[in-house]
């Protein structure tokens, strides 16, 4: 019977902690280039192919997030989506005033998320032994 306990508590601990939705920072560089390609390319008088380029850049890029779930950092870049277990994550560090970088494995990932401290709190408490320079 203890056995029973011990998972219904972890479960319990499990679905207490949520799911934390960090929204990316708006760009306003990446919104001025994409309107500026699309511009160029209607001025050139190819209509036909500037309708898609738009909707593959758009698609591609916007909107962006990050969660904290219970598995791990979920990375959405428009369609796209990209979980990164805890265990595999690193460290963490700030690159820029509104970028961080999130090691993990071999591999690294530039975010931008609106609240980085918060960002990083999140992290922190989801990754224990989380290497991490604020």
């Amino acid at each position: 019977m203890g056995c029973f306990r011990q998972r219904a508590e972890r479960a319990r601990n499990l679905n207490e902690i949520t799911n934390m939705t960090h929204d990316a920072k708006f760009d306003w560089w990446s919104v001025g280039a994409i309107v500026f390609g699309v511009l160029v390319l209607l001025a050139g008088g190819n209509y036909w192919i500037a309708g898609p380029v738009l909707l593959v850049l758009v698609l591609c890029a916007y909107p962006q997030s990050y969660v904290t779930t219970s598995a791990g950092l979920l990375v959405r870049a428009g369609v796209m989506r990209c979980l990164i277990p805890y265990q595999n994550i690193t460290f963490i560090e700030p690159v820029e005033a509104d970028t961080v970088k999130v090691q993990y494995g071999r591999n690294s990932l530039l975010l931008a998320p609106e609240d980085p401290e918060a960002f990083f709190r999140d992290l922190a408490n989801r990754v224990p032994n989380l290497g991490h320079r604020f």
